[in-house]
């Protein structure tokens, strides 16, 4: 009776703790993370030595194979006593026959012949830690070499002809010096595929982690005091994670059994599935950073059966599995990368190759120039002739009756393809600043400057396909002008648009822009447009770039807001908020009413930025005057 009675009063109390509410907020952390390789007794090994064995007729290819193979991740290269040794043996390609493909160009109406080579490539690894293989693999397989492509089918298949004749003319003679042959180029074709692979296998890299715990918010709830202690000590070890130290077990020790008392005190059961998602998500992540793979794997597996977001549970279990585990625990923590730092600075001392690499390197970055600008020039001409189709074509575009509408309220498409050059002036109130600021604009379709008068000058310039800045805070009286990195000039090459430079419409973005319930916004009925751009991460996921909003004025069409969060490694890094008012018209434009107040709200690695810009001039095709600009600009002779 007396067991029975317990029995009631233990189900009473637990009913009552399951009915108490509890919320919690997400925390997320960052913590640096290593990838490992597969093979353990490699922790401590920091150097790697190649040796290879080539076939007679390709002695003169060792040479090269040296030089630019191989480059595992995490290791430096030694020419003689590295401690990861690799050993390959070269055997000669074999020829098989040269080929004629065809490609049908689409955009030119008309097929593209391509002549190329095959060869069978026999390739043998022996990789070893000491005296111990630890593997072994064959490389066989096919590559071929491209001669030359052209658009006469009756010429590439006399090009074919001939290259058969000369190859088999060579092999026979045992004569492999003509690099024509392609010989060369199968043997670093096969090289590139090993390095890929030895990489997968044995290489170390760096990266960055992202922790998701759950902390409890209901200061009422009976378990809040003993969650906060657990919060406060998980917390202040996250903030002290590195490479080389994660978290203290021993610390952890008393809170993780607590948690786990829990999921015994909460049964399963719909009432508390609030707490158990709380409890297992935070055991699931905490096991899986102490390197206990059998109890992240339990908590993660709770944490899916208790059905509130799942994808925590299954995305633990999905990096327990990718794990490369050593006696029951993930491998991390090492000083290899410290190590490996003092190392290559050692070794770079001693190198004469590394002067010659420096020389290399400008050599290719000037290649690699030339080929940008190129793009940007020929992406300036292809924005400006975009803007002129939307401007002629409004009723084709997405969403074209409100298109239609701003465009008018700006002037009309007209007028607006009327516009060559702008200049505005304006002054700047910066919160929390009394020193007033000027800046003087001035942009065409191809170039732009910005000059920042007060408290001291700056230049900002695209011209072109180059973008310069000059500060007199930094450079002195002998000043040169920097050149601005690819993502500054991405951002200041907007300015060439006039139409965005005079009202930040993005017409290039216009039929990307989704039309989302109206909002109230700043007091007004608004359209809602937004446009989520997303890129691809070195993984090969999805994530996100930049999320663009505009929000409209229902009743005059007016802009009266735009939004930029930009984000790195799909991580928040940047937001800009305009907030446009006071719209006045400008006759050029006819009538059209162009924005004359903007109060600016910016958050980035900096903090927070607030400050209001009001236009005191706006010059439509005005008669240039700046000496800058005229001279060296818009005449094009800035250096």
């Amino acid at each position: 009776m007396k067991k029975t009675l317990l029995l009631i009063a233990l189900l009473v109390i637990g009913s009552i703790q399951a009915q108490e509410k509890i919320s919690s907020k997400k925390k997320k952390f960052y913590i640096p993370v290593i990838q490992y390789s597969e093979f353990p007794v490699l922790d401590n090994v920091l150097t790697q030595t190649t040796f290879y064995q080539m076939d007679k007729s390709l002695q003169e290819e060792e040479s090269n194979l040296k030089k630019h193979f191989f480059e595992i991740k995490g290791y430096i290269k030694d020419p003689e006593n590295g401690k990861l040794k690799i050993y390959l043996t070269f055997a000669l390609p074999r020829y098989t026959d040269t080929q004629v493909d065809s490609t049908f160009n689409k955009k030119e109406n008309k097929w593209t012949y391509g002549t190329h080579s095959n060869y069978i490539t026999n390739v043998k690894l022996d990789v070893k830690y000491g005296d111990k293989i630890i593997l072994t693999k064959d490389f066989g397989g096919s590559e071929s070499y491209s001669i030359t492509v052209g658009n006469s089918l009756g010429a590439m298949k006399l090009a074919a002809s001939d290259q058969d004749k000369k190859v088999r003319a060579a092999v026979k003679d045992s004569d492999y010096s003509d690099v024509g042959l392609g010989f060369d180029n199968v043997i670093f074709k096969t090289a590139i595929r090993i390095q890929d692979f030895l990489n997968y296998k044995f290489g170390y890299s760096t990266g960055e982690s992202k922790e998701r715990f759950e902390f409890v918010t209901s200061k009422g709830h009976s378990e809040f005091n003993q969650m906060l202690a657990f919060e406060k000590e998980i917390t202040a070890q996250m903030e002290k994670v590195t490479l080389e130290k994660g978290l203290d077990e021993k610390l952890l020790a008393p809170h993780l059994q607590y948690l786990e008392s829990l999921l015994v005190k909460y049964p399963l059961s719909p009432a508390n599935e609030y707490i158990r998602f709380i409890v297992t998500n935070n055991l699931a992540e905490t096991y899986l950073l102490l390197e206990n793979k059998e109890k992240a794997l339990l908590y993660a597996n709770l944490l899916i059966e208790n059905d509130k977001l799942d994808s925590r549970g299954s995305s633990i279990i999905d990096r327990v599995n990718r794990g490369n585990f050593v006696e029951k625990k993930i491998r991390s923590h090492t000083n290899r990368f410290a190590e490996l730092k003092k190392l290559g600075l050692k070794i770079a001392e001693e190198k004469e190759e590394k002067r010659l690499a420096f020389f290399e390197k400008i050599q290719l970055q000037d290649a690699e120039w030339e080929v940008e600008k190129s793009n940007r020039e020929a992406h300036l001409e292809k924005s400006k002739m975009q803007r002129y189709n939307m401007l002629d074509s409004i009723p084709y575009q997405l969403n074209a009756n409100l298109l239609a509408k701003v465009i008018d309220n700006l002037g009309g498409s007209q007028a607006l393809k009327k516009v060559e050059k702008t200049h505005l002036f304006s002054k700047l109130s910066i919160e929390g600043n009394k020193i007033p600021q000027t800046e003087e604009k001035w942009a065409t379709n191809t170039n732009y400057l910005l000059r920042k008068k007060m408290p001291e000058s700056y230049y900002e310039i695209v011209n072109g396909a180059e973008a310069w800045s000059h500060d007199d805070r930094e450079s002195g009286v002998n000043a040169k002008w920097a050149k601005l990195t690819s993502y500054d000039y991405s951002n200041l090459s907007k300015n060439v648009d006039l139409i965005n430079f005079l009202t930040d419409l993005r017409l290039d973005l216009w039929n990307n822009f989704e039309l989302l319930p109206d909002e109230m916004y700043e007091g007004r009925l608004c359209y809602h447009l937004n446009y989520f751009e997303k890129t691809l991460s070195s993984g090969n996921r999805t994530i996100p770039k930049t999320d663009y909003h505009v929000f409209i004025d229902k009743e005059n069409y007016n802009i009266v807001s735009t939004e930029k969060t930009e984000f790195d490694n799909g991580n928040k890094s940047f937001f800009e908020r305009k907030l446009f008012g006071d719209y006045r018209p400008v006759a050029t434009l006819n009538s059209g009413k162009i924005p004359h107040k903007i109060n600016y709200e910016i958050e980035d690695f900096n903090g927070e930025t607030l400050y209001q810009e009001i236009r005191e001039k706006v010059e439509i095709n005005p008669v240039f005057g700046n000496r800058i600009f005229m001279k060296e600009v818009y005449f094009g002779g800035f250096k």
